[in-house]
């Protein structure tokens, strides 16, 4: 049974490596959480976790299979999927061997109903147009709203059906 559970972490950031994505895929990069951090493209999404507004979740099956966690960012400082600063970006990676067992679903979904609760009028994401995992956030109400080059930005607002 995967268990989902709340990302708690302390010291400032969100460690890749804690919550077991170091052996995940994320933004198309393999490194751990160390080096994640030290790259400017990508340590937006993990340094000073958790500011306020910041949801997290890892499935967990003996060990971390996946994790999920959206953010707000500003005009000045924001991510790859960024559209308003009023609208969190969501960042999912799952475990290669573990994809098509629906965690990402599940994840996901969670984190929809989370931000819907919060109040968030939608939450938005970077995918890549040949990712297999678009049709997944297609299938829950994600549409795109830009593209950059080969990289999508699709939005779902809330009280769409999941």
């Amino acid at each position: 049974m995967v268990t989902r559970l709340p990302i708690r972490c302390s010291g400032g950031s969100l460690d890749l490596a804690s919550v077991g994505t170091s052996r995940m895929v994320w933004q198309g990069l393999t490194a751990g959480g160390d080096q994640v951090l030290a790259d400017p493209r990508y340590s937006m999404y993990l340094a000073g976790w958790p500011r306020p507004g910041d949801y997290g979740l890892i499935a967990e099956q003996d060990s971390p299979v996946g994790a999920a966690w959206y953010r707000t960012y500003t005009e000045a400082s924001h991510g790859h999927g960024f559209v308003t600063e009023g609208i969190p970006e969501l960042s999912i990676a799952v475990i290669a061997s573990r994809r098509l067992a629906a965690i990402g679903r599940r994840l996901l979904v969670d984190l929809i109903n989370a931000s819907d609760s919060e109040g968030y009028e939608a939450l938005s994401l970077s995918v890549r147009e040949a990712n297999p995992a678009r049709r997944l956030y297609e299938s829950v109400g994600f549409v795109p709203v830009e593209t950059h080059g080969s990289s999508w930005t699709m939005v779902r607002y809330a009280g769409r059906s999941q």
